[in-house]
């Protein structure tokens, strides 16, 4: 049914990867698809943030990161997926993947709002990936 799944992690909070890395996985073994894990870090590039960061910040923290998620996916993945890492704007990053890559679903997981009693909620990155998706959006609790 699905090709491929597209599965954006927010490693600062990593709990809503192990919502929606088991369910991924479970379609991507019923289906056959390939799975693309993926991590958007902030942007500091501009100068003026940039000037407060050592150059090698940026490279450290990917490499930080992909380290991490290799973790998450061998806990998670019977497959190894595609690790991927890009900075910016976390919407508008996992959209222009999921357009690339042809992804033809994404799976989000919710996390918990405490500021409403640790109910499990979409933010406002999941809320935009819902709304602006070309494919479809399976959205783990």
């Amino acid at each position: 049914m699905y090709k491929r799944i597209l599965v954006p992690v927010d490693m600062s909070n990593p709990e809503a990867g192990a919502r929606s890395c088991p369910v991924a996985n479970d379609m991507a073994k019923a289906s056959g698809a390939v799975v693309n894990m993926m991590s958007v870090l902030p942007g500091y590039n501009l100068p003026l943030i940039a000037s407060y960061f050592p150059e090698d910040a940026q490279s450290e923290m990917k490499a930080k990161i992909l380290t991490d998620m290799k973790v998450i996916a061998g806990k998670y993945f019977d497959a190894a997926p595609e690790l991927t890492v890009k900075t910016g704007k976390r919407a508008h990053e996992i959209l222009t993947l999921a357009d690339e890559w042809k992804a033809d679903l994404i799976v989000f997981g919710c996390r918990p709002k405490d500021a409403i009693g640790g109910e499990l909620m979409l933010g406002s990155c999941g809320t935009a990936i819902a709304e602006r998706a070309k494919c479809n959006v399976f959205i783990a609790r």
